[in-house]
């Protein structure tokens, strides 16, 4: 089969991918010096949930580079008590002394996620909470509070735990460092400097400029609904309070563009994120701030595929890049439920890209 002929069977592809409780199809862009495509609306506003955890990362990574701090520095030095104090801890564990910042940053630090809360347990900004009630703004305070709610994981640094209460504690640290709050701090460190346009018109955006900007909005939804939460959740979206925020396919390239030619932190610190350091699933490996798909994982007769890293987020969303190949891959597939098939999808660029790119 041609490029051409393959390319066009996958944008079909694309295109058909919708139902009657997700009717819109996904939207996607690939951009390599080989290999380059898209479907759907490019420019086109999407909520990218947790794929900002590779720009918290990345606002760490200059941290180090300034000498504020490095992998290894303990929380208690850099956040203050009422930050810590609801924090659970196994029996003889200290947060403040025994937890560092890499401990955060590769989800190894023992303290459970108050958004996707252990069996047996809740918490009021659980996801199914959140599904219930979109409308209710949430800050970082408030979310760490939930957590007294909850038992310990593990001893920092003995299992991995996906957990949002860590990237909560490390956007807290990015605050302190710099005396601003996140939303600006995104916009002036890595949005501005990538050119990412679009997405710094969200940011800290208020009631007036959410009612310019939420009709361009992509649909997504948290749940198996028939009404997308766009409207009545985006005002957790204005790059603000760990939710995650609004983006474009295009500006994601953009960042990644920026990020791995070394223009937003040392180019250590990039290769120190996305080396692979545990397996969430077979074929999705977490490092500390990115995440690594290892193609094998899904299938061993792509064992030999290229291994791109980047973000993953809860709405299915996908911002990738393969080194070797020098290309981006960005897909929004606007609900959690779609997550297999945006994986499927995934899988079959990752072919291309091994094929021709």
């Amino acid at each position: 089969m041609s490029i051409d002929s393959a390319i066009r069977k996958t944008i079909e592809k694309l295109e058909r991918t919708s139902s009657r409780r997700y009717p819109v199809p996904p939207t996607a862009l690939v951009h390599g010096p080989k290999l380059q495509f898209s479907s759907g609306d490019i420019d086109q506003p999407f909520w990218i949930a947790s794929i900002d955890k590779v720009f918290i990362a990345t606002l760490l990574g200059q941290l180090f580079d300034e000498g504020y701090c490095s992998p290894d520095t303990p929380i208690g030095r850099l956040l203050p008590s009422e930050d810590l104090a609801p924090l659970p801890a196994k029996e003889g564990v200290d947060n403040a002394r025994d937890v560092t910042v890499q401990h955060l940053l590769s989800h190894t630090s023992g303290l459970p996620d108050v958004m996707l809360p252990p069996r047996g347990y809740n918490t009021a900004c659980s996801i199914k909470e959140i599904q219930q009630d979109p409308e209710r703004v949430w800050t970082i305070p408030e979310y760490l509070q939930q957590a007294e709610r909850l038992p310990p994981f593990a001893r920092p640094g003995e299992r991995f735990l996906y957990s949002d209460t860590a990237y909560f504690l490390l956007i807290r640290i990015i605050e302190e460092a710099h005396g601003s709050g996140y939303g600006e701090l995104l916009g002036s460190r890595i949005f501005e400097p990538a050119g990412m346009t679009d997405s710094i018109e969200w940011v800290n955006a208020d009631g007036a400029a959410l009612s310019r900007l939420v009709p361009s909005l992509a649909p997504f939804w948290l749940g198996r609904f028939e009404q997308d939460d766009r409207v009545a959740f985006a005002p957790n979206l204005t790059w603000w309070n760990g939710m995650g925020g609004v983006s474009t396919a295009n500006d994601l390239v953009r960042f990644q563009r920026e990020l791995h030619s070394g223009g937003l932190c040392d180019l250590q610190w990039v290769r120190y994120f996305g080396t692979p350091r545990s397996r969430f699933r077979p074929g999705i490996h977490y490092g500390t701030g990115m995440v690594t798909i290892k193609f094998g994982g899904f299938l061993p007769l792509m064992r030999n595929y290229p291994q791109p890293t980047g973000g993953l987020g809860y709405t299915s969303t996908h911002m990738f890049y393969y080194p070797e190949q020098e290309t981006h891959v960005v897909l929004n597939y606007h609900a959690h439920w779609r997550m297999n098939a945006s994986f499927q999808m995934h899988i079959r660029i990752a072919g291309l890209i091994n094929r021709y790119g």
